[in-house]
C-alpha cells in the first residue's frame, strides 16, 4: 500500500501544477504550448506497458502509482488523477483518488472504467523520490522558473535530472 504522506504530497502537486480544465499551466516560466502537452500525452501512451507492468507486478519501492484521465462533458473536460487498480482489454479499472477536487460531481473514492483514449499520462513514485513516467508533470517541470523547480523538488522530494 502507498505511503499516506507521499499521497499527500502527490495531490498537492498536481493540484499545484495542473489545472482542472484543459492542459498544463506553467506559473510563472513559459507557457506549455498545446503540441508540447500532445507530444507528452503520445509519449505516456507510448510506454503504458510500464504502467501495466506495475499493476501486474508492484515493487515494495512504488510509493504511489496514478493514472492521469480526461473527464469529459457536454462543452468540458476536466483532468484527474486517479489511482489505478487494473488493466484489461483496451480499459483502466481506476479509483478516485480522496481529496483531489472534482467539478464533474464524480465522487472520491469511486471506482471507474476508462478506456485508452482518455488516459494521458501516468505516474509510479518510487520511495526514494525516483519520479517513472509523469510526463505531464516534467513538462510542467521544464517550464518553471528555477525558484520553482528548486520549491517543487523541495516540497515534492521527488528526483528530476
Amino acid at each position: 500500500m502507498y505511503r499516506p504522506l507521499q499521497l499527500k504530497t502527490f495531490l498537492l502537486i498536481c493540484l499545484f501544477l495542473v489545472t482542472s480544465c484543459g492542459s498544463l499551466s506553467s506559473l510563472s516560466g513559459t507557457p506549455v504550448t498545446d503540441e508540447e502537452f500532445n507530444a507528452a500525452v503520445e509519449e505516456a501512451h507510448d510506454t503504458l506497458n510500464v504502467l501495466r507492468g506495475a499493476l501486474l507486478a508492484p515493487r515494495p519501492s512504488y510509493d504511489f502509482v496514478g493514472l492521469k484521465v480526461r473527464f469529459t462533458g457536454a462543452e468540458t473536460f476536466e483532468d484527474i488523477w486517479t489511482e489505478p487498480i487494473d488493466y484489461y482489454d483496451g480499459y483502466f479499472t481506476t479509483r478516485m483518488i480522496d481529496g483531489v477536487l472534482i467539478k464533474r460531481g464524480l465522487n472520491t473514492e469511486r471506482i471507474v472504467t476508462v478506456s485508452l483514449d482518455d488516459v494521458l499520462d501516468w505516474v509510479i513514485i518510487e520511495d526514494d523520490g525516483n519520479l517513472i513516467g509523469g510526463f505531464t508533470i516534467l513538462l510542467s517541470y521544464e517550464h518553471m522558473t528555477p525558484e520553482e523547480k528548486e520549491e517543487f523538488l523541495k516540497v515534492t522530494g521527488y528526483k528530476i535530472e
